[in-house]
């Protein structure tokens, strides 16, 4: 399910509820406590918390909210130099419970590895595992690598790409929306080699 709005208050509630179970119930000193540490909401945001605790049986929960979609697939898809403690943490976590993103996991750092080290000798049996995998989203994927097959293992084993041929192309595609098609070639001719 998507999670709810956090609030300013979402990373003091530990603090918060700590104070709260040593009897603290003050709206107006636990804001100030709170700005000591950082927070910079409002003492109403404060004092409507405290007050939805007062009304409840159970105790208040400061488990952390769960991750996110995206936050999930960041952590995934960034490397490993990259990723914080926070992020290794979050997703030990969640590769702990749920094997079918263990297996994504998996899959997606081996295709990176693949491309990093250039090594399009090995995507026949990345395929094949991706195939296997039981994900629909992996499963189609590499049935698209395998229609366009010479293409992405040449991609995945040269040294030389097509990026720059690519990039004309959009730099003239953007002119041309810029013109509204309203021009003739030989305008939009004139306006690509005078940009370049």
């Amino acid at each position: 399910p998507n999670p709810t709005r956090g609030t300013q208050l979402d990373q003091h509630l530990p603090f918060l509820t700590w104070r709260w179970q040593e009897g603290c119930d003050n709206a107006g000193r636990l804001t100030r406590e709170l700005r000591d540490r950082g927070y910079r909401g409002s003492e109403r945001s404060v004092r409507r918390l405290l007050q939805t605790w007062r009304t409840s049986t159970t105790p208040p929960d400061t488990s952390p909210a769960a991750p996110s979609p995206r936050q999930i697939t960041g952590w995934i898809m960034r490397p490993d130099h990259k990723q914080t403690d926070d992020d290794r943490s979050g997703l030990a976590v969640v590769l702990d419970r749920c094997t079918t993103l263990r297996t994504v996991h998996q899959l997606a750092c081996e295709f990176a590895r693949l491309g990093h080290e250039r090594r399009g000798d090995r995507i026949d049996g990345w395929i094949t595992d991706a195939q296997n995998s039981g994900i629909a989203a992996l499963r189609g994927f590499a049935d698209g690598l395998v229609k366009d097959y010479d293409a992405v293992r040449a991609g995945l084993t040269l040294t030389w790409s097509s990026g720059a041929v690519e990039g004309n192309v959009t730099r003239i595609k953007a002119i041309k929306r810029q013109m509204y098609g309203r021009a003739t070639f030989n305008h939009l001719r004139r306006r690509v080699l005078l940009s370049s």
